[in-house]
C-alpha cells in the first residue's frame, strides 16, 4: 500500500510540475507579446511626436511665405514681373498647405470611423486629366513629363464607374503627388487608366529610386517615412499612402504596389462599380459626369 501511495504522490508531483512548467511557458509567451505591444506603442508615440514636429514646420513655413508676400503686395504695387512671381509662390504654397490639411482631416475622419460614401457615375479619365492639370505646376518645377493613356468611349471599355468621386480623386491626388515627389528630375511619370472586365485600373509609374525589399511593408504605415529624421529629403508627413489604402478599401478596391530598385515604382488602384443601391446622385460634383450607363447609350443608338 505504501509503495502505491508513493507512486500516486510522485505522479501527482510530476503532474503539478508539468502544469507549472506549462504555466511558466505561457507566462513567458505572454510577456514577450506584451513587450512587443509596448514597443509598438513606444514606436507609435515616437512617430506621432515626429509627425507633430514635421507638420508644424510644413504648416508654418508656407503660412509665413503666404503672409509675407501677400503683405508685400498689399503695401504697394511692385513691378508686374515681381507681382506675378509672388502670386505664383503664394499659389504654390497655398496649394501645398491645402493638400496637407486635407490629408490630416481625412486621416482623422477615417480614424473616427466617420468616412461615408457619396456615390455617382464618374468619368475616371476626365478626373485624372483634371488632377494632372491641377498638379502641373509641381511637375513643371521638376521638369517632369506626365504622360496619360486611357481607353476612351467607343472602344467598348468606357471608363465610367459608379464610385465616390471625391474619395477617388483624393486617392489619385496622393498617388500623383507621391509620383511627382519621388520621380527624378527631368524624367517621366506614366499614368494609365483602363477597364479590366468589371474592374477599373489606374496606375502611376514613376522613375524614382524604388523601395528596398525590407521597407516595402512600411510604406503604407501611418506616419511612416523612409527618409525621416536627419536624412529626410522629401516633403510630406507619412499619411498619403496610408490614407489612400484605407480609402481604396472603403471603395471596395485595392491599392497595389510593385517596384524595382533604382528603376521606379508602380502604384495601381484596382476598383469597380459600387452597389447601385449606394448611388446617391446622377453625376459627380467634379464635373466628371457619366450621365448614361452602357445600357442607356445602347438604347439611344437603336
Amino acid at each position: 500500500m505504501k509503495e502505491q501511495s508513493d507512486e500516486l504522490l510522485i505522479a501527482e508531483i510530476r503532474k503539478r510540475f508539468s502544469e507549472n512548467e506549462n504555466a511558466l511557458h505561457d507566462l513567458k509567451v505572454m510577456m514577450k507579446k506584451l513587450e512587443a505591444v509596448n514597443e509598438k506603442l513606444r514606436q507609435s508615440e515616437a512617430l506621432k511626436s515626429n509627425f507633430l514636429s514635421n507638420i508644424r514646420n510644413e504648416i508654418n513655413n508656407p503660412l509665413t511665405a503666404i503672409l509675407g508676400m501677400s503683405k508685400h503686395l498689399a503695401n504697394g504695387a511692385p513691378e508686374r514681373e515681381a507681382a506675378l512671381l509672388m502670386a505664383e509662390t503664394i499659389h504654390r504654397e497655398a496649394f501645398d498647405l491645402d493638400f496637407q490639411l486635407k490629408n490630416i482631416f481625412t486621416a482623422a475622419e477615417i480614424e473616427a470611423g466617420e468616412a461615408t460614401l457619396s456615390v455617382s457615375r464618374t468619368d475616371v479619365a476626365a478626373l485624372v486629366r483634371g488632377l494632372i492639370a491641377s498638379f502641373s505646376h509641381k511637375a513643371e518645377a521638376k521638369n517632369l513629363n506626365v504622360v496619360f493613356a486611357d481607353e476612351r468611349p467607343g472602344t467598348g471599355k468606357e471608363l465610367c464607374v459608379a464610385t465616390d468621386p471625391e474619395k477617388l480623386s483624393f486617392i489619385l491626388s496622393n498617388l500623383l503627388a507621391n509620383a511627382i515627389e519621388f520621380t527624378r528630375e527631368g524624367t517621366t511619370i506614366r499614368i494609365t487608366a483602363l477597364k479590366d472586365g468589371e474592374r477599373a485600373l489606374v496606375s502611376f509609374a514613376d522613375e524614382g529610386p524604388g523601395v528596398s525589399e525590407k521597407d516595402r511593408e512600411r510604406i503604407f504605415d501611418r506616419f511612416s517615412q523612409l527618409d525621416a529624421g536627419s536624412k529626410k529629403m522629401h516633403r510630406g508627413h507619412g499619411l498619403g499612402l496610408s490614407i489612400s489604402k484605407a480609402l481604396a478599401e472603403l471603395l471596395e478596391g485595392k491599392l497595389l504596389f510593385a517596384c524595382a530598385p533604382e528603376k521606379g515604382s508602380v502604384f495601381t488602384l484596382n476598383f469597380g462599380d459600387l452597389d447601385a443601391a449606394k448611388i446617391t446622385g446622377d453625376f459627380s460634383e467634379y464635373g466628371n459626369e457619366c450621365f448614361f450607363d452602357d445600357t442607356t447609350k445602347a438604347e439611344n443608338r437603336n
